[in-house]
């Protein structure tokens, strides 16, 4: 399907035009609604306001620093400081999925950023409650340690997790400690929004081991899938199929990938790649296979074309 941008576009920049950074939460979010307006002129073929726009997300720079880049100060892990709508500064500074380069470089580089990343999950700080966040566990694919993504989007699919964030702005004395997803009517944490289908679709997305590196780029990590075969239908003949090679409960670690029989040399598949169809085998096992990942990674950029 394609999208009649020609037909919107108007709409489209007025809305980004009139945007409001006035809070960090607005700033981080409205700088990926900025980059999006910038792609979509990319695309259509309106280099010049493609330029202009994408140039003025890269001003999440300065409010990224301003808010974001210090954590030692005493309200990084309270609901609603700064003005922030819903979330802290420690759930909202990761977003910025369009530029990770210039994330990882504003952290200090990437051992520290991985050394952060690490500190916001071994210490409870994320919040799958609410949307801010749930994108973080795929940063590790950006890292030196992608088995971590792996390993934390089958955690908060079907594992018992510590929760102490909340959708009403609240941060719990004592935290939630269960499977965020269960197979009953009241399925969910307690406040969790489902948003348009937001979480929801982070589920199944963690079900068939395909998460998108930004949304907005046709570009998907892989992890290890929920179950043992999946059919993906295109229509009109064309399908794909996953299978998982050593399927088992504590087999949750990626050994290595192949679609249609050749070997996966990087840690990604495009959009392109998963509609042609055929068959992805993902090899799992249960400790991590600590190399594979780390070559040809795909990591997002403001300088990409």
């Amino acid at each position: 399907y394609k999208v009649p941008f020609n037909d919107i576009l108007d709409s489209l920049q007025s809305e980004v035009d009139h945007l409001d950074f006035s809070t960090p939460d607005k700033a981080l979010e409205y700088s990926y609604d900025t980059w999006a307006m910038g792609e979509i002129f990319r695309i259509v073929g309106k280099g010049d306001l493609a330029k202009k726009y994408l140039d003025k997300a890269s001003d999440y720079k300065q409010y990224w620093n301003k808010d974001f880049k210090d954590i030692t100060q005493r309200d990084v892990d309270r609901m609603q400081a700064r003005h922030l709508y819903q979330g802290t500064i420690w759930q909202y500074r990761w977003f910025v999925p369009f530029d990770v380069k210039g994330l990882i470089a504003m952290n200090g580089g990437n051992e520290k950023f991985e050394k952060e990343l690490n500190y916001f999950f071994d210490n409870d700080l994320y919040n799958h409650a609410n949307e801010p966040d749930i994108q973080v566990p795929s940063l590790f694919n950006a890292t030196r340690e992608p088995w971590r993504a792996q390993e934390l989007m089958r955690r908060y699919a079907v594992d018992t997790v510590v929760q102490y964030y909340f959708n009403d702005n609240s941060r719990g004395i004592d935290p939630f400690v269960d499977r965020i997803y269960k197979n009953e009517p009241k399925a969910y944490v307690r406040t969790m929004d489902d948003d348009a289908g937001a979480n929801s679709a982070w589920f199944v997305l963690a079900s068939v081991g395909l998460y998108p590196a930004c949304v907005g780029w046709p570009v998907y990590y892989v992890s290890v899938p929920l179950f043992p075969n999946i059919a993906i239908d295109y229509g009109k003949g064309k399908k794909l199929t996953i299978k998982v090679d050593n399927f088992g409960e504590k087999n949750i670690y990626i050994q290595d990938v192949f679609l249609n029989g050749k070997r996966l040399e990087k840690n990604y598949l495009t959009q392109q790649e998963l509609q042609t169809g055929g068959q992805l085998v993902v090899k799992a096992g249960p400790q991590p296979n600590k190399k594979w990942g780390m070559e040809n990674q795909w990591i997002s950029s403001l300088e990409m074309p």
